[in-house]
């Protein structure tokens, strides 16, 4: 009897290593986007946990997460209210503000049209996860369900034109919350989900210039270690450089990323190391080939303005009024080039850049070739398009696709959620007829969209 009692809290002990250790793993294979592995991992855990209340509830907790990331949305739901259940009847504050906070980002998932409203529900989860996580001193809780109710807010402004400055104003004021708590606490990856949540409060109120200052004074009190979050700002930083119209700092700032991504890929020796460096290959190689771009077309200005400087005699000033004519065409030339270029980076079927030689070989001719150019082109593919329904953000997405992104990859990029990419290719699905992504693909460059 007594060796039965002596022995029981080892017991314990043992099974709560166990089903922390699978979490654990279940965890990184979440994080690799193994989302069956990381299933199997999580189930282990629930079995070996079904005598532990708290330790059952952190195992449904790692199925919940795992099935959001897999888009799988009504099996995330019904689990959650099953551990919901459990930490409510055994007092457990902590978990159950972390299965609240799930709820909350299934109903910000499900406002995909103005037709579904489930913000307001999600902000009820939210908030009282807020007050859990506070009474119960869990600051990671406490953050992600101030981020949460950032991006409700964010949800509810985003049919409204104008937006709702009181809406807009509650969304700033909880993400940086958010962020305070993550910077006090020194927690990368809320400080991280941080950086996307504010880009897209910024984004709603069309804010790029205060973007640009905050992102950049964020950039100046990193630690010189974090790479990744560097890179993200940097990541954000170029996009918001291209919108304001200053491309020179957004090819220094793309510099500074790849350098943030290059340290980072030097600590790495897993297989998450060889995932990230394929794909960052693959990034670096299409940006190159953009900054090439940019680099041709203004070596094409500063050729024909060198030609100008050589120019004299009694019919300067008449050759010069026409040469100045022809730059401002060119120039209007130029911007439709880098427009077009910055609509196709990702389609090398496209063709552009072969037709960039050919104009760039006789720059007087470039306004009237593209033009026509660019108007044969558009109107081909729209006729095509059109044929089948596809908008603008479905298109988008089949590009991001053929870049071998992910769907939460796409999602990052594009500030949807995860839920919401998926939705997008399942109605491209139907409409191109196509079952998979390969099939998908394929329709898709023999329409000319990739």
């Amino acid at each position: 009897m007594a060796c039965a009692m002596a022995c029981a809290p080892k017991v314990q002990t043992n099974v709560t290593q166990e089903v922390e250790a699978l979490i654990d793993k279940a965890s990184k294979e979440l994080g690799n986007q193994e989302f069956d592995k990381a299933m199997e991992f999580a189930l282990q855990a629930q079995k070996l946990a079904k005598d532990n209340p708290e330790l059952r509830t952190k195992a449904l907790a790692t199925i919940v997460g795992i099935d959001i990331m897999a888009s799988r949305d009504a099996d995330a739901w019904e689990k959650a209210l099953e551990a919901e259940k459990i930490a409510r009847d055994n007092g457990l504050g902590k978990e159950l503000a972390g299965i609240l906070i799930s709820k909350a980002k299934l109903c910000s998932y499900a406002e995909i049209s103005p037709e579904t409203g489930r913000n307001d529900e999600g902000l009820g989860y939210a908030q009282e996860a807020l007050r859990l996580a506070r009474e119960a001193q869990a600051v990671e809780q406490e953050a992600e369900a101030c981020y949460v109710i950032g991006s409700l807010y964010i949800n509810k402004n985003r049919w409204k034109d104008p937006i709702d400055k009181e809406l807009y104003r509650k969304a700033g004021e909880y993400i940086g919350k958010g962020q305070e708590i993550a910077d006090n606490y020194g927690i990368q990856r809320l400080r991280r989900n941080g950086i996307l949540f504010r880009s897209r409060w910024f984004q709603q109120g069309g804010r790029n210039e205060e973007a640009i200052r905050y992102f950049e004074e964020v950039l100046k009190g990193l630690s010189e270690t974090d790479y990744v979050t560097a890179a993200a700002l940097d990541d954000r930083l170029v996009r918001l450089y291209i919108r304001t119209g200053d491309p020179q700092k957004a090819l220094d700032t793309h510099d500074d990323y790849v350098y943030q991504m290059q340290k980072y890929l030097q600590q790495k020796e897993d297989e998450t190391l060889q995932e990230m460096e394929t794909r960052f290959e693959v990034q670096e190689k299409e940006r190159s080939i953009e900054r090439g771009r940019y680099h041709r077309t203004i070596l094409t200005l500063a050729l024909i303005l060198a030609l100008l400087a050589i120019i004299s005699g009694a019919s300067l000033i008449r050759r010069m009024k026409r040469r100045n004519k022809q730059l401002e065409a060119i120039n209007n030339a130029k911007e439709q080039i880098i427009e077009i270029i910055s609509k196709d980076l990702g389609s090398p079927s496209s063709g552009y850049a072969s037709k960039l030689e050919e104009l760039q070989a006789n720059p007087a001719l470039m306004n009237e070739k593209v033009a026509a150019y660019v108007e044969e082109s558009l109107m081909e593919r729209a006729r095509k398009i059109a044929d089948i329904g596809l908008s603008q953000r479905e298109i988008q997405i089949i590009r991001l696709s053929a870049e071998g992104l992910k769907a939460s990859e796409i999602a990052e990029r594009t500030f949807l959620s995860v839920h919401t990419v998926n939705t997008h290719r399942q109605r491209i699905y139907a409409k191109m007829g196509v079952k998979n992504v390969s099939e998908m693909m394929h329709k898709a460059a023999e329409l000319g969209i990739v």
